[in-house]
């Protein structure tokens, strides 16, 4: 064990306390080297003194203790008992644990800063600290959130918002100090981790009747209300209100942040409110998202008191400031009176610190005796309320423990007290080291400030704490509990043992008790032998225990005897004894001399040992005891003595111990009677006063020498500084006298009497009185009124005296002074406390201390009030117009000398004479008047009025405004505008000091004459509130220029107009709908409909189109309307086409006309019907039932009501036989009703069934084929019998299977009987597997043998009698039938040979009448004749012969063996289209032998995934429906019959019906202004496929960098595209997607500027017209138009040569009459001409990056080219058109793919098309099929051919499509092409001849390239205007020849029809 300088702490363990010798036997004694210092207070000299004599010897005592452990075992005692009392002196130092830092009760912190906790303790020895939750599990470390600190303090570090844990950041800590005194607890610590987020704050406007107090109230989120105070008021953005006691007579903030705006009026309605807010953790400062208002309102007639604002319980702190709210609404205003029980309060009767604030009672200061019950009252004229409010006025807590510190001896009886100053109080706990103590068993809390403990226990040492709580608020105190004398008890004792000489023996108590025991040990009542032996030992554990031990090595039979080890302290005494038995003769140990006391009992044992012993017996002076009855002898040899006296109980005793084998040992014992000390009373005189003398007399009444006299005061020997004399009379007697007493003197004496037997102590207490003493004097003070101060008396003496204060009358007589009421509290220790120091607390006190010693102290000193300066109103406000005279008056009130001076914004006043100071004197106060005169803007400020005196100084605020008129408002603005409203905006004018209270706008219409009605035409006025910056003026004419002023008003005056604004409002959307509606069935799936505009003075605009709605009533009623846009080009009657419809559907149609601004009302509903069609589903709930073996009943549903399409003429039930069983066949049964009985069947046989519905317009999709089973019959006879003799008397019959088995065979019957014979024939039955069978024993005779077959059903017909004789030679004769046989391709087929014959007959088999050679690869004959084909192909079918032969003949047996293949590849190709479906058709030339049991078709779309359908095998078509709109899909098929699956078709392409989006022109699409442009998506054709989203992106004209607006934009009706600038160019580029793909398109437009005065421009009536009219882009600059420029396809040639063109004169054919002249005049002046060049050269058309357009996409390879170009409908081809030479003159180039005419015939090499799909298996190879490689595809469609006139629109499809898209006729739509994506390709067109078309088509559909080079066309229908390299169709020279034309610019997408 290391020891440092000075000396090791006490608990170190192995150092005892107290004890003589003692050894450590735990392995760490041997730790114990370093070096012994002495001890505190032990000489060095004595220490080491000792310490060298056991280290070395005298010689004399070497010999001895050289060789004995008891030399050792001696030192180490003396050594240890010296450090023991060392150690003992340093444990009296020690001290319980203390906080020197202790943790605050609440701590809050935000996540980004953290927060450490400090707890910093003290005592000795150091207390360890801990920190323990709510639940007192001691808390640990969580990484990142809370960490222990080495020195006791609790770290939180910031943390992330998602890391916030409620388990650590949110909970209640508790520090704990523990040291061995035991365990202290601080109060406890509410931690809280706040999470900083954005928060808002609210002020909401509120109610007020006028003359009544407005309360407006800060709202702050509940999640940080806790954190945020209100800290002021901001009153219309420039005037400050803070809190105050009782406000400004117009605004009072009250501590709680609300604010009171009291007697409101109309002003205080202009007036704007908001709170700033203070966050208490960030330090952030916010004001109110939203100024407030009060809404002031005038009362209508007189409304009783009302009150709104009302609170139950008020809770606050002493010196608080308390507002008890009572805002009551009313008229009149109500009066208010406050009531505290019966009595009224006022300010009067209050003695100050009391007011009323518009009926709001403000409490300044409160103190305890505030709480109460508080009532107000307010009435007016006409009623009365009244509400209470409860206040509990709340002290802090404050504990004290008495006594502080306790020591308690065990058994004792510990008592302590807790004072618990403050109110209320809730709870009040008792805890013992950090444990809560509960009444019950030794522990009493009754009351709850008491503790009592009885009996006290040693455990009960600790640290008591008493906690007292209220709410939040938390007080505790400790006191230190430490056990005085507790009694030893032994905690382990030894016991008795029996053994026999030779072995170690160990004996060993522990002791316990304090202070600490100390053990010693006796053997038979006599100290343990000294021997070498003997070994003792005792130390002191670490928790407190003597450990005390006795080793004996090799034990003795002397060893035995009673050994006792003794237990003792002062506070008493513990024994234990046991017998220690070793086996052997009697012995006495010498016993020498002991003494007895006389007069009391005395007892020896005698000391014998050896075991076992018989008797003791006891002998005096030879005599046999006992003799007397004083005397007695026990058993176990111990001798007692009763009343010992010195004549007859002293000598010389003998003790004999005697063993039963007569064996004894005799030892003598010599007793002296010896009579202890008795000492007199001791006793002091009484009544000693301080300065007195005392004695008293110590007197031995009786007692032997040597007697000792020792004299002691308080347990301990005199002190020398006490000046205490004492003094021997004799040896006897003993004198103690003090000469001049003192207070120190005070306590108990005693006299110690010791002789060699006994110590005797005597008692006495003196008591020395002593007059009082002053501790603290006191002396006089000063308290500022209001305020709080403490007249501190206390003095010492005994008795303690008692502190009484007195007050000085007015009479000069001091009266005791009346504490606990008006703020005054007296205190036990003789403080007078006065808070909320009043004038009447200001005099003259006298404190007496007096203890009845003496004459007493006292001393009167003087408490001064003060009174600082104080303003009875200390904020105030004042308005005053310009140039009027304001006068602010200063009142304050204070001691005098009081001083007043003014300065204003932090200077002194300017010296000009406009400004006036005078100063009065008045009651309690003085007075200073600050006049301003003809005040200015300039004066606005805050006026400061200091008042000053001796005692302090305070200011007082005056907040001047000067207001003026407004400036008149700026920046008027048009922020939203519409044809028929304009909305304002403008900005406030400079602050005048006056809020505004309206703004005037102003208007006129400007070249308008008024209306009859005056609603129109004349000046208005608008009147805004004051807080708006903006207004919508309504009831304005569209188109109309109007001009605007706005106007500022405040209370003092109107400002000037603002700048005017001439603003043109916008057009409106057209009022009338239009007219002569008129709707015509044209197909089944499409109306046409024809209308005329609506009338001119309803239009508001140019009519841009029509929105066509169409909706079908047939489904539900009130459905909403389908909407498409059709355009306009500027004639009168326009007609669309509604394709895409459900067929023999009632469809309502409407019209709108809209402009640029919207649509007009709809047309009234025109009904219509679309013309039958085939069904669209088959029917429904199709079951068959088999009737009888040869007939089935088939039953249905019509089909789904909607897919019907017309009327239904009746069904087809379609049915033939599956699997191609033989005889079976196939039919259809005509029927109308719903069920249909199906005759003439096979019996037991599969049928397939489907069923069709039929209209007038045909036959509609078929069911699923379902299959049906006939019932079974009786079978055919077996169709081969044949009998062989395969014996002298045996025959081997053998057949073939029936060949209708009509049903499962059960059974076969062989019938045999002898020709001739008469009975019976003979029959044996066989089952079904078995087809031969031997018949045995028959006779030589002729027998006839048939066979028959039996079903389920019955036994069928009986087969061919054959005729057969046995005999004894047996020629070679074949049992086996042969027959047809039918074999899968690929499989190994038997073909048995069954022979017979004797001998043995050879067999030969062959295939074709060739021999088949044994060595053949793959056919091999077995032992049993029977013929192996291994892998069979279809070559291998045939005949077979199997020849037998001997000597006796020869037989034969012959099979047909057919070999059954998979199908061929089918061929496939496409028969007809839709937007959303694709039908196919294809064959199978060669099924393989087997019924085709059905087909996988495989389909895609380009780049997607396969889908596989599986079709019946009956069905030879298949239309594929849900597909995408204008997409390319793949197809190919394979076929399946039972043997196999077919290689995979031909893969054919097919394009689903739809085109990209297609593009609108400007005049529909764009609209601009100064900021935005507005897109009209709704114009853009779909091409027949929805459009699904928009790209869009702009950029200006200088710049290169396109900004985009968004990338899915949703097809909408319209899109802005803002933040655009006035004046400027802009590139616009749209990109529209649908599923066939993306069209992009660039428009330039220009952002009109404003003009002068704000005007705004927009194009002109006509300039629209012409802007319709534009061609190529539709690029519009917004100004004039320039020269116009006319672009043609074509070579380049010059204007004369173009003169002589017949194409170029046709093409000038379709421009309107109306620019014809322009463009004759046009031509001969300045004419701009553009012609094309190659298309290899041309241009590209701007495409947005990632925008695949169709010719990019399209352009993969040649061949898919063609496959998205051509249709791919297997037909004739027709005789190939003629070729027109003289416009292929003029090409100079080669043709690109795209730019093919599509009116072609082309012969395509499908084998090489797109990649094939997986094939199966290769089936064997097929004959060249015809048409198998290649076939012609046929694009143009003359319209007599009809033959596929049967679209079925899905419903998809009809739903799908956005906007009004061109639906092509049946001929074209029926001869299915695949219509390429791409600008080059057929556009449809209608079978009805219109002048105008509704589907236009845009510039990026027609492929014109971005120069400005247009492509014509001009196809068969439509005769558009072609392109020149183009050949012209014969349609086209016929309709050249009758004078008509059809032309469509592509390039502005108009149409027209010539006709000349």
């Amino acid at each position: 064990m290391a020891v440092s300088a000075g000396y090791p702490p006490p608990n170190q363990r192995g150092l005892t306390r107290r004890g003589t010798s003692i050894t450590r036997v735990s392995p760490r004694t041997r730790e114990a080297r370093a070096p012994i210092f002495p001890p505190p207070g032990v000489p060095a000299r004595a220490f080491f003194g000792s310490r060298a004599a056991c280290a070395r010897p005298s010689r004399g005592r070497a010999a001895s203790f050289r060789n004995s452990s008891f030399a050792l075992s001696f030192c180490i005692g003396v050594i240890l008992v010296t450090l023991n009392n060392g150690a003992v002196a340093l444990g009296r130092g020690s001290q319980g644990p203390s906080f020197r830092t202790e943790p605050p009760r609440v701590v809050h912190f935000t996540n980004s800063t953290g927060a450490i906790v400090d707890c910093l303790a003290e005592g000795t020895p150091t207390p360890a600290i801990t920190w323990t939750n709510q639940e007192g599990r001691v808390v640990e470390q969580v990484p990142g959130l809370r960490e222990a600190l080495v020195n006791g303090s609790l770290y939180f570090p910031p943390f992330p918002a998602s890391q916030y844990n409620q388990q650590v950041h949110s909970i209640t800590y508790t520090c704990r100090a523990t040291s061995p005194a035991g365990t202290l607890l601080a109060l406890p610590t509410q931690v809280r981790g706040v999470v900083v987020g954005e928060y808002e704050v609210q002020v909401y406007d509120r109610l007020v009747m006028a003359g009544n107090t407005a309360v407006l109230r800060c709202a702050v989120p509940s999640y940080v209300r806790e954190y945020v105070t209100v800290t002021s008021w901001l009153h219309d953005s420039s005037f400050n209100i803070y809190p105050s006691l009782h406000g400004d007579g117009k605004y009072h903030m009250t501590a709680g942040g609300d604010l009171h705006v009291l007697d409101v009026g109309p002003q205080d309605g202009l007036s704007r409110f908001q709170c700033r807010t203070l966050h208490k953790l960030t330090g952030r400062t916010q004001l109110s998202t939203t100024p407030a208002r009060i809404i002031v309102t005038e009362a209508q007639g007189s409304v009783p008191p009302r009150i709104n604002e009302r609170i139950g319980r008020v809770v606050v702190q002493a010196g608080s400031r308390v507002t008890l709210p009572c805002v009551a609404q009313g008229h009149p205003p109500p009066r208010y009176t406050w009531y505290r029980g019966s009595t009224v309060l006022s300010a009067s009767n209050s003695g100050g610190g009391i007011w009323n604030v518009g009926g709001s009672l403000v409490l300044g200061s409160v103190v305890y005796d505030d709480s109460g019950e508080y009532t107000c009252v307010a009435n007016n004229t006409v009623g009365e309320t009244r509400f209470s409010a409860h206040l509990l006025v709340t002290l802090p807590l404050s504990v004290q423990v008495t006594p502080r510190e306790k020591q308690v001896d065990a058994g004792g009886r510990l008592e302590l007290r807790c004072h618990v100053s403050g109110h209320p109080v809730d709870t009040v706990t008792w805890y013992k080291d950090g444990q809560i103590l509960r009444s019950g068993g030794r522990v009493r809390i009754r009351p709850r400030e008491s503790l009592h403990i009885a009996p006290v226990d040693p455990a009960d040492a600790g640290i008591y704490q008493c906690a007292a709580t209220y709410g939040t608020d938390h007080a505790h105190a400790h006191a230190y509990v430490t056990l005085g004398a507790a009694a030893p008890q032994l905690v382990y004792k030894f016991i008795e043992q029996t053994l026999q000489p030779g072995p170690a023996v160990s004996l060993k108590c522990i002791a316990t008790g304090t202070p600490t025991p100390h053990i010693t040990w006796s053997l038979d009542g006599f100290p343990i032998p000294h021997s070498h032996r003997y070994l003792k030992g005792q130390y002191v554990s670490a928790h407190g225990d003597v450990i005390s031990h006795v080793n004996i090595s090799s034990v003795h039979e002397t060893d035995g005897g009673t050994y006792t080890c003794s237990a003792e302290n002062s506070a008493g005494k513990v024994v234990h004894s046991a017998r220690l038995n070793v086996y052997g003769p009697p012995r006495v140990r010498p016993m020498g001399q002991v003494s007895a006391v006389a007069g009391e009992t005395f007892s020896v044992t005698c000391p014998a040992s050896g075991y076992p012993l018989d008797k003791i017996i006891w002998k005096k002076d030879g005599v046999k005891l006992p003799t007397t009855h004083r005397q007695r002898v026990h058993p176990n040899g111990t001798l007692v003595v009763e009343q010992v006296t010195r004549t007859t109980d002293d000598g010389l005793y003998s003790c004999t111990a005697q063993s039963r084998q007569g064996h004894s040992d005799t030892q003598t014992l010599t007793v002296r009677v010896m009579v202890p000390p008795r000492l007199a009373p001791l006793t002091f005189p009484g009544g000693t006063r301080a300065g007195m003398r005392a004695q008293a007399t110590c007197l031995v009444q009786e007692g032997d020498q040597p007697l000792t006299l020792v004299w002691q005061k308080d347990g301990r020997l005199l002190d020398a500084k006490l000046e205490i004399r004492t003094s021997p009379i004799d040896p006897y007697t003993s004198i103690m006298v003090i000469d001049r007493t003192t207070a120190e003197h005070t306590g108990n004496y005693t006299c110690v009497v010791t002789n060699p037997v006994r110590t005797t102590t005597s008692t006495a207490r003196l008591t020395v009185s002593v007059p009082p003493a002053w501790v603290v004097e006191p002396s006089s003070a000063s308290v500022e009124l209001g305020g709080t101060v403490a007249l501190h008396c206390l003095a010492k003496g005994f008795p303690n005296p008692t502190i009484v204060w007195r007050k000085e009358s007015a009479s000069g007589e001091f009266g005791g002074v009346a504490t606990g009421e008006g703020g005054v509290a007296g205190w036990e220790n003789g403080t007078l406390s006065v808070s909320r120091a009043e004038r009447r607390h200001e005099g003259r006190y006298l404190c007496e201390a007096n203890n009845g010693v003496g004459a007493g102290l006292s001393k009167v000193v003087t408490l001064h009030v003060n009174e600082p300066p104080w303003f009875g109103v200390r904020s105030q406000r004042q308005q005053v117009v310009v140039g009027a005279a304001a006068t602010l008056a200063c009142e304050a009130h204070g001691d005098t000398p009081l001083k007043l001076d003014w300065t204003r914004d932090g200077a002194p006043l300017p010296a000009l004479p406009r400004y006036e100071v005078s100063e009065r004197e008045v009651e309690m106060g003085r007075v200073s008047e600050l006049v301003v005169q003809t005040t200015h803007v300039g004066d606005t400020g805050t006026y400061v009025c200091t008042a000053s005196n001796a005692h302090g100084s305070f200011t007082a605020d005056f907040h001047l405004m000067v207001q003026d008129v407004p400036k008149p408002p700026s920046g008027v603005a048009v922020s939203e505008e519409g044809s028929r409203h304009i909305t304002l905006t403008w900005t406030p004018p400079e602050d005048s000091n006056a809020p505004i209270s309206a703004y005037i706008v102003n208007f006129t219409p400007q070249d308008v004459q008024p209306s009859p009605n005056g609603l129109f035409g004349g000046p208005r006025e608008v009147t805004v509130e004051g807080d708006q910056r903006r207004v919508r003026l309504d009831g304005l004419l569209p188109a109309t220029t109007y001009i605007f002023t706005v106007v500022a008003e405040n209370r003092v005056g109107r400002s000037q107009p603002s700048q005017a604004l001439r603003v043109l409002t916008q057009e409106e959307a057209p009022s009338g709908h239009p007219q002569n509606v008129r709707v015509m069935a044209v197909s089944s799936t499409a109306l046409k409909v024809s209308w005329e505009p609506p009338p001119e003075n309803l239009t508001h605009g140019t009519i841009l189109g029509y929105y066509l709605g169409f909706k079908d009533e047939s489904e539900t009623e009130g459905g909403a309307y389908n909407f498409t846009t059709v355009g306009v080009d500027g004639g009168g009657v326009t007609t669309a086409t509604l394709a895409g419809l459900r067929p023999h559907a009632r469809y309502s149609v409407v019209l709108q006309a809209f402009n640029s601004k919207g649509a007009g009302p709809m047309s009234p509903p025109s009904l219509r019907s679309t013309l039958e069609d085939k069904p669209s589903a088959p029917p429904g709930h199709v079951t068959c039932e088999a009737v009888t073996s040869r007939s089935i009943v088939v039953t249905w549903k019509p089909p789904p009501q909607r897919h019907i399409n017309g009327d239904i003429t009746g069904y087809r039930v379609v049915y033939s036989a599956s699997g191609g069983s033989d005889g079976a066949f196939g039919g259809s049964e005509i029927t109308q009703n719903l069920r249909a009985t199906l005759g003439g069947l096979q019996p037991w046989t599969n049928y397939t069934v489907s069923v069709a519905a039929s209209t007038r317009a045909g036959e509609g999709i078929p069911s699923l084929s379902l299959v049906c089973t006939t019932d079974q019959d009786v079978p055919d006879a077996p169709s081969l019998v044949k009998a062989v003799v395969s014996g002298p008397r045996a025959v081997v019959v053998s057949w073939s299977k029936p060949q209708r088995p009509n049903g499962r065979i059960i059974r076969y019957s062989v019938y045999w009987s002898s020709v001739g014979g008469r009975g019976p024939p003979n029959s044996r039955d066989v089952g079904h597997h078995i087809t031969h069978l031997t018949l045995p024993d028959l006779s030589h005779n002729t027998h006839q043998i048939w066979v028959t077959a039996s079903t389920r059903v019955g036994e069928g017909p009986s087969s061919g009698v054959v005729t057969v004789k046995p005999s004894h030679t047996v020629s070679a004769g074949v049992w086996s039938v042969g027959g047809n046989l039918t074999a899968a391709w690929k499989e190994d087929v038997s073909l048995a040979c069954g022979a017979v014959g004797v001998p043995e007959p050879s067999l030969v088999w062959a295939h074709h009448d060739k021999i088949i050679p044994h060595s053949h690869d793959r056919f091999t004959v077995q032992p049993d004749g029977t013929l192996t084909l291994a892998d069979i192909q279809r070559e291998d079918s045939g005949t077979y012969t199997c020849t037998a032969s001997n000597h006796h003949g020869t037989d034969s047996v012959t099979y047909n063996l057919t070999v059954l293949v998979p199908p061929s590849a089918p061929s496939l190709h496409v028969t007809e289209t839709t937007a959303s479906s694709i039908r196919v058709q294809w064959s199978v030339e060669d099924t393989g032998g087997a019924a085709l049991e059905g087909v996988s078709l495989h389909y895609r779309s380009a780049g997607g995934e396969w889908v596989t359908e599986r079709v019946d095998g009956i069905h030879k078509a298949y239309t594929a429906t849900g597909l995408k709109c204008g997409t390319l899909h793949h197809f190919y098929l394979t076929a399946t019959n039972r043997i196999g699956t077919s290689a995979a078709s031909t893969t054919v392409g097919a394009k689903t019906k739809g085109r990209t989006p297609e593009v609108p022109p400007q005049f529909q699409f764009i609209t601009t202004n100064s900021s935005q442009a507005t897109l009209y998506l709704a114009q853009w054709g779909d091409g027949g496929c929805p459009i699904t989203h928009f790209s869009v992106q702009y950029r200006r004209d200088n710049s290169r960098q396109w900004t985009t607006v968004g990338t899915e934009i949703p097809p909408t009706r319209t899109f802005a595209v803002g933040g655009l600038i006035g004046g400027e160019k802009y590139h616009l580029r749209v990109t529209a997607f649908n599923s066939a793909g993306a069209t992009p398109a660039l428009y330039k437009i220009l952002t009109p500027g404003h003009g002068g005065g704000g005007e705004l421009r927009r194009p002109s009536k006509t300039q629209g017209q012409m802007l319709k009219s534009a061609p190529v882009e539709g690029v519009f600059w917004g100004g004039p138009y320039p020269p116009p420029v006319f672009c043609f396809p074509g070579p380049s040639k010059t204007p004369f040569q173009m003169l002589g063109d017949p194409g170029f004169w046709f093409q000038i054919l379709a421009v309107s009459s109306k620019f014809l002249k322009n463009l004759l005049l046009t031509i001969t002046t300045n004419p701009v001409f553009c012609f094309p060049g190659p298309s290899s050269n041309a241009p590209t058309k701007e495409v947005p990056d990632g925008v695949n357009t169709p010719r990019t996409v399209d352009e993969k390879s040649a061949l898919q080219a063609r496959e998205e170009a051509y249709t791919t409908v297997r037909r004739p081809p027709p005789a190939p058109p003629q070729s027109t030479p003289e416009l292929r003159e003029n090409t100079g180039a080669e043709y690109s793919e795209e730019e093919l005419y599509p009116y072609a015939t082309a012969t395509f090499q499908l084998q090489r098309g797109s990649p094939p799909p997986p094939a199966p298996p290769s089936p064997p190879t097929h004959p060249q099929q015809r048409g198998q490689k290649a076939f012609t595809a046929l694009v143009y469609q003359p319209p007599s051919l009809h033959d596929v006139d049967s679209p079925n629109l899905s419903d998809r499809e009809s739903r799908g499509r956005r906007g009004f898209s061109y639906e092509g006729s049946e001929t074209e739509d029926y001869g299915s092409v695949l219509e390429p994506s791409g600008g080059e390709g057929r556009q449809p067109a209608p079978h009805h001849r219109r002048p105008r078309h509704v589907r236009t088509r845009s510039p990026a559909k027609s492929g014109s390239p971005k120069g400005g080079q247009p492509k014509y066309h001009l196809t068969h229908h439509q005769q558009t205007l072609r392109h020149p390299r183009q050949p012209r169709s014969p349609a086209v020279n016929r309709r050249y020849s009758e004078g008509r034309a059809s032309i469509r610019d592509l390039a502005s997408d108009a149409e027209c029809d010539l006709r000349w």
